[in-house]
């Protein structure tokens, strides 16, 4: 078997990233490469081939001052699993990869997913991922009785949800977005980062705006992606200073219903901390299953841990009483660093 680093648009990685039937939106060439443009990184996928068959690939990003580079797949993901042709010995594929990255210039390579047991490979726990069975008639999801009385109480109260595509609805998203880190005490990424994701995949199809209004006023807003008939649900936003309406929870029940009506098997909820247990419940409530999250890093020695989010103490106090600029620009400098 021979390993390739070949460019993240590479034909034979695209055409794997279609057709394969555990890829997803983050397999898809746009997501990496908007990671790398907007953070000037370079993307690239790894190929494991043997003659000229692709049998499998990931793709990557560098990240990293030059003495201290390091390769993930990928930055700013909650999950992204190689993809192996089927008949291929996943075993002979790891041990290519390994020893491949062993001999690069690199730290090492961490991949979003468990991988199985090696010398090179060191398992990190990374928290919990929460997926959802999107059956094909809608009646049979079964949210607990909190959360339909939350979604109950939306539709009470007059909110609606659309989804679009235009630029103008991630902008409306990002004000949303913006606020809601804020007021986590957290950095939010670049204006830029969002318009390449709405250039990249959300106008070409790969994704929506997920819209709530009521009386006038937009109360939320979440960015999903798509790919393979799986539906991701990425980012949410709202606003705070206005009424409560549950808007939130619409939003995610008409993402719901609507992926049971277009054919999407799965919904993945993303993932949450380990002592995230009011996300962890509320994404359990709608049904979805949750799973330990476990990254691999494929190094000589066990990497340092985590480095967290950026989040917390004095810096999130500091978020949370400052401007909207002030998160802005702490996105800036932070996400850079955070890959």
């Amino acid at each position: 078997m021979e390993v390739l680093e070949s460019p993240i648009d590479d034909p034979r990685w695209r055409e794997l990233a279609d057709t394969h039937p555990d890829a997803g939106p983050f397999h898809l060439p746009a997501w990496a490469s908007l990671i790398a443009d907007c953070y000037r990184f370079r993307a690239f996928a790894l190929i494991v081939r043997e003659g000229d068959e692709v049998l499998a690939g990931l793709p990557v990003v560098e990240v990293g001052a030059r003495r201290a580079r390091r390769w993930v797949s990928l930055p700013f993901t909650d999950s992204c699993a190689p993809l192996i042709r089927a008949g291929v010995a996943a075993d002979e594929v790891f041990a290519a990869i390994d020893a491949h990255v062993l001999a690069a210039p690199v730290r090492g390579l961490e991949v979003r997913a468990a991988l199985p047991a090696g010398a090179a490979r060191h398992p990190v726990a990374a928290g919990y991922i929460h997926t959802l069975a999107l059956p094909e008639d809608p009646s049979q999801l079964r949210p607990n009785k909190g959360h339909r009385n939350y979604r109950n109480q939306a539709l009470r109260k007059g909110v609606r949800v659309v989804r679009g595509r235009s630029p103008a609805e991630l902008a409306t998203f990002y004000r949303l977005h913006t606020l809601t880190r804020r007021r986590h005490g957290v950095p939010v990424q670049p204006r830029r980062f969002f318009d390449l994701l709405q250039q990249r995949l959300i106008a070409p199809g790969q994704g929506f705006v997920a819209t709530a209004s009521a009386d006038g006023e937009t109360l939320a807003a979440g960015v999903y992606l798509v790919h393979n008939r799986v539906l991701v649900a990425k980012y949410l936003g709202s606003d705070p200073s206005l009424p409560d309406k549950r808007a939130g929870y619409l939003i995610d029940w008409d993402s719901m219903v609507n992926g049971c009506a277009e054919g999407y098997h799965t919904l993945d909820l993303g993932r949450s901390d380990p002592d995230a247990d009011g996300l962890r419940l509320y994404k359990s409530s709608w049904g979805a299953a949750e799973a330990p999250l476990t990254y691999t890093h494929i190094s000589r020695t066990r990497p340092p841990a985590d480095r967290g989010s950026g989040g917390g103490g004095i810096a999130a106090a500091v978020i949370r009483r400052a401007p909207v600029w002030v998160c802005r620009a702490l996105g800036e400098l932070f996400y850079r660093r955070a890959a």
